[in-house]
């Protein structure tokens, strides 16, 4: 099976109805200075409870149709205020004071992880639909020593689209076909304007 070896890049693209822009409505995060860089990525809960039946003292049938709760909790070095609060529905002020009032909503988003695979091809894998939430902020005094920058936490609760698709996941072979493979994942996603590639695609929410 094969498996990233790293964490390359993290594409978000808020859901808004309108045609990617990057930094409007879509935004990459890959280590570039002061923008930010991914650390870690952790998928979970993809997997349904599977459903036991049973008859003539034994089992029957085993039911485990779908996809479960799942999230990904990521770790993000030097998370950018402004992709950060965009995620979250926080919004400035014309001063540049972010407020959270008590009607604030997480927007819709997608999201596309990209690395590679230990033979060097490409590994993409994207949630089509989701939410992103933050419990908080850990502030912490200054030691007099030099320290590895913190990294801050923030989940993604994975929901599907209008088709009913929660993620894609493509695998590259090093050939002239892996470019259409990325085309369409990143459809799937959302990542690019509508008449661009084919693939599943999903309304916006």
């Amino acid at each position: 099976m094969s498996v990233p070896i790293g964490f390359k890049r993290l594409t978000i693209r808020v859901k808004d109805g309108k045609d990617p822009v990057l930094g409007t409505n879509q935004f990459v995060i890959e280590g570039k200075k002061d923008n930010g860089g991914m650390v870690s990525a952790k998928v979970s809960g993809l997997a349904v409870d599977a459903v036991k039946s049973y008859s003539s003292n034994k089992v029957y049938s085993i039911s485990g149709k779908g996809v479960g709760d799942g999230k990904v909790d990521f770790n993000i070095m030097d998370f950018p205020e402004k992709i950060k609060n965009a995620v979250l529905g926080i919004v400035a002020s014309t001063n540049g004071v972010y407020k959270a009032t008590s009607d604030r909503t997480s927007p819709y988003c997608s999201i596309l992880l990209e690395d590679v695979t230990p033979q060097g091809n490409p590994y993409l894998m994207a949630f089509v639909d989701g939410m992103f939430s933050s419990d908080g902020l850990e502030f912490n005094t200054v030691q007099g020593k030099q320290s590895e920058l913190p990294s801050e936490a923030i989940s993604f609760a994975i929901g599907s689209d209008d088709n009913g698709l929660y993620y894609s996941t493509f695998v590259g072979t090093g050939t002239s076909t892996d470019a259409a493979g990325i085309t369409e994942i990143k459809n799937d996603a959302q990542m690019v304007p509508a008449s661009s590639g084919s693939g599943t695609g999903g309304g916006e929410k």
